[in-house]
């Protein structure tokens, strides 16, 4: 999720660009009103008094405006933009108060300069755009009581929906909350045992570019099981989608866009977590070199997605006897 630019403070509703999936952006509108309430409404109900933010956000992100722009701004606080220099140490102010909005590769960064954080009096993790990695598990363990985490799920369409702790290594995940002016499309349930794709409503959905006014619910693509009143977990996404960086990704279009640009080959795209910095991806195998494919052809046929995490390539794309990609076989072909 980016923006076109990124805000500079109240007077005029603020545009934002996201693909929804891939393909051709499109803009959406947030009124400085919507971005003033997310802060407010975050820095309330997760964070707590804030002196000092670290973020590793770009500001073109609505993720990074709100929490490395807006917050800072309206809390009257110092801000280090560590995007520009991810791998430089910030700065920590002594007994400070410290937020830092995350992004997956931020959490391998933190465990490496764990002493600078030291300084710190607390500090608070606000991750967003995809899964935290599992260094961020880790080091939420071995940071305590100094560092404490929460997870918040959203998109530029919706604002922040819900909310989680990140738990520590070895504690199962907890369950999301939704914000409290969230509300839930129909009732608001599944029956048991069953997924339902999260529908929500709220004052802070964005506008579409050419309309006069926000839709009055959105379909996220999450698919979940309600386990109490406003609170679920995620059991997936439907139609193959995943997040890449915040980016939301349609693996089947992946598939159609290869199959359409390398009909010689044979190519798969699957999703897969095993890189600690980049966190949730995806993988693609392929196999065709025999028909004069190479990498670089699968990469410049995905030239307008997001990266896929690994390209694989294969002799032949093993199959299950019902004709279906062997998806077991495909990744013992590529272990983490």
């Amino acid at each position: 999720m980016t923006a076109r630019e990124a805000p500079g403070g109240p007077g005029g509703d603020l545009p934002f660009e996201t693909s929804g999936s891939t393909g051709v952006a499109r803009r959406w509108w947030r009124r400085p009103e919507q971005m003033a309430r997310e802060v407010e409404l975050i820095g309330t109900h997760l964070l707590g008094p804030v002196d000092h933010v670290v973020n590793y956000a770009p500001p073109r992100h609505l993720f990074g405006a709100l929490f490395g722009q807006w917050l800072p701004r309206t809390a009257g606080v110092p801000v280090h933009q560590a995007w520009r220099q991810p791998l430089r140490p910030p700065p920590v102010p002594a007994d400070a108060r410290v937020l830092v909005v995350c992004l997956p590769m931020t959490w391998e960064l933190l465990r490496r300069h764990l002493s600078t954080w030291q300084r710190a009096r607390s500090v608070v993790a606000l991750h967003s755009a995809a899964a935290p990695p599992p260094a961020a598990h880790r080091l939420v363990r071995r940071a305590a009581p100094l560092l404490r985490a929460h997870e918040l799920l959203g998109s530029t369409e919706t604002g922040g929906i819900a909310h989680r702790p990140v738990t520590p290594e070895g504690e199962a995940a907890a369950t999301w909350r939704l914000l409290p002016d969230v509300t839930l499309a129909g009732d608001g349930a599944a029956p048991a045992g069953q997924s339902a794709e999260l529908v929500v409503a709220g004052p802070r959905l964005a506008r579409p570019d050419g309309a006069s006014r926000p839709p009055v619910h959105w379909a996220t693509g999450d698919l979940v099981q309600f386990t109490a009143p406003r609170a679920f977990r995620l059991v997936g996404r439907s139609g193959s989608l995943i997040k890449v960086n915040g980016v939301k990704v349609h693996l089947s279009r992946v598939d159609e866009r290869l199959a359409t640009l390398l009909p010689r080959a044979e190519c798969v795209a699957l999703p897969w977590t095993g890189d600690p910095l980049g966190g949730e991806g995806y993988v693609v195998f392929w196999a065709g070199r025999a028909a004069g494919v190479n990498t670089a052809d699968v990469q410049d046929a995905l030239r307008d997605f997001p990266r896929p995490s690994r390209i694989v390539e294969l002799a032949a794309v093993p199959r299950t006897a019902g004709g279906k990609p062997d998806r077991a076989a495909l990744f013992t072909a590529a272990p983490p």
